[in-house]
């Protein structure tokens, strides 16, 4: 087998989450920095390089869990090297951090709450509370918010509202992945505690927060509020959707699986487009 750092790194999710670091980019201001943009863009995609590989190593080593590293460990690929990978982008996040050392303590916060997820004793990914709010709080605030800070250099209400409603959207997609991913991961996810229907009702609610969040957003957000019109939209949509499909765990791998990610790539081209012409 060939070894590829596509698959290594699992690139594919970490290009498509740069999408929220973009917008968290066009919110800063009605200009930014193309300099610091790019840099905010680069120490988020080595952030999820790393702690995509490191929870693929944990995963197969520890609790041997299916997956790329596993693939490689049969060709010969040793342990050792593997770790040196995993660690790699690490090296270069820290020559970055060195240029330019604003709002680092939010990567280190990242990179900290991944290491309590994925890595024994801790190993929080095992938690069905922890392995909700970890990914929620990485995968969608942080990545939104360290590029929207390091550009505005100040929290405003947009700021706010779009940290809490990423938040919450990260949260619903996790639940889908569990559910999708019932019986395969060697965790205690929500699904697995307490079944499909009780978790795609937590899920529905989570998507009530994020209409809340916007409706709150159309209201106190001084400037941009238009904005806030989407997640309202895109939220009932999917609420619309989830009414419309049984609870089973074969509609949720298909929703998971969908080209735009259950409406996620329109989403954040509406975004991109009405900051735009917000600005």
């Amino acid at each position: 087998m060939k070894f590829s750092l596509y698959k290594f790194y699992r690139l594919d999710f970490c290009f498509r989450n740069l999408g929220l670091g973009i917008i968290g980019i066009f919110s800063s201001g009605p200009t930014f920095d193309v300099k610091l943009s790019l840099l905010a863009l680069v120490n988020i995609l080595l952030i999820q390089m790393h702690s995509f590989s490191a929870n693929d190593l944990f995963d197969s080593k520890a609790f041997g869990e299916k997956n790329y590293i596993t693939e490689l460990k049969k060709t010969g690929v040793s342990v050792k090297l593997c770790l040196f990978l995993t660690l790699l982008p690490l090296i270069f996040l820290i020559a970055t951090v060195l240029i330019y050392k604003a709002y680092s303590y939010i990567l280190i916060l990242y990179i900290f709450l991944f290491y309590l997820y994925q890595t024994p004793p801790f190993r929080l990914k095992n938690n069905y509370l922890f392995s909700i709010a970890i990914n929620a709080a990485c995968l969608g605030a942080i990545l939104f918010l360290y590029p929207y800070l390091l550009l505005a250099n100040k929290l405003n209400p947009l700021g706010v509202f779009f940290t809490i409603l990423f938040f919450f959207y990260l949260a619903f997609h996790e639940l889908i992945h569990q559910i999708a991913h019932l019986g395969r991961d060697k965790i205690c996810s929500l699904p697995s505690k307490i079944g499909i229907d009780k978790t795609v009702d937590i899920a529905r609610c989570f998507l009530v927060i994020a209409i809340s969040t916007g409706i709150w957003g159309l209201i106190f957000v001084p400037a941009g509020k238009i904005i806030f019109i989407v997640p309202v939209v895109f939220s009932a949509m999917r609420l619309y959707k989830l009414s419309k499909i049984p609870a089973v765990q074969e509609n949720f791998i298909k929703l998971r699986n969908r080209w735009d990610k259950f409406y996620t790539l329109q989403e954040g081209l509406t975004y991109l487009i009405l900051l735009k012409l917000w600005k």
